[in-house]
């Protein structure tokens, strides 16, 4: 009979062992999973934001700094005065939308940053952007200005090989329409070649968006 007590002593030993290593396990378990679920939230929440303020020259020689427009909506694009095509294209479509808007474009400016410091200087930028608008602001600076800013907003660009004994090259870039509001954060990123009514309802939209102390 003792005998059969201390088989039946040993069996509930093994078991409550048994019962306490899958608790252990399971609450492990639990504990590795809240712990990647914290750090994918954590990760969520900081995860990198494209855009944020900037201090360039503007076409008249000016310090430009995006804080200054706070409480306007703002359309940027960027590009060089060298392009053969997308960026007259791009320029004149911002020309166009800011016409369309009226007496609600008092609500907006638009920005044209160039990628090609070297030959798009103020005066440069000066005979080039108020071609397509009087309205338009052109936006240099040293490279390190540049790169600063277009490493902000994710602009990938690529500077073609130079032919010897010539000023002349082209430069490949990302050719997003970006939209700001009022707090100088980033709401839209247009691709080009989106119909001008798009854009138009899309900036007519956030315009009744910003706030009246804006």
């Amino acid at each position: 009979m003792m005998r059969l007590l201390n088989i039946s002593s040993i069996s509930k030993r093994k078991s409550d062992g048994n019962t306490l290593k899958y608790l252990s396990i399971s609450i492990l378990l639990i504990v590795l999973l809240l712990l990647q679920l914290n750090i994918s939230l954590y990760a969520q929440q900081n995860k990198p934001t494209i855009g944020g303020d900037f201090t360039l020259t503007d076409h008249n020689s000016e310090r430009f700094e995006l804080q200054q427009l706070r409480g306007k909506l703002v359309m940027v694009f960027f590009g060089y005065t060298h392009c053969p095509d997308i960026c007259p294209t791009e320029l004149a479509t911002m020309a166009k939308l800011l016409k369309q808007l009226g007496k609600e474009s008092d609500k907006i400016s638009a920005l044209f940053i160039s990628v090609d410091p070297k030959r798009d200087t103020p005066e440069k930028l000066k005979n080039y952007v108020p071609f397509f608008s009087p309205h338009l602001i052109g936006l240099t600076g040293t490279k390190d200005e540049i790169d600063k800013v277009t490493k902000a907003y994710r602009v990938q660009t690529k500077i073609h090989s130079r032919k010897e004994n010539s000023d002349y090259y082209l430069v490949d870039h990302s050719a997003n329409l970006y939209v700001i509001d009022g707090q100088g954060k980033l709401i839209h990123l247009i691709p080009f070649g989106l119909p001008t009514e798009h854009i138009l309802n899309v900036l007519k939209t956030e315009i009744k968006n910003l706030k009246p102390n804006e």
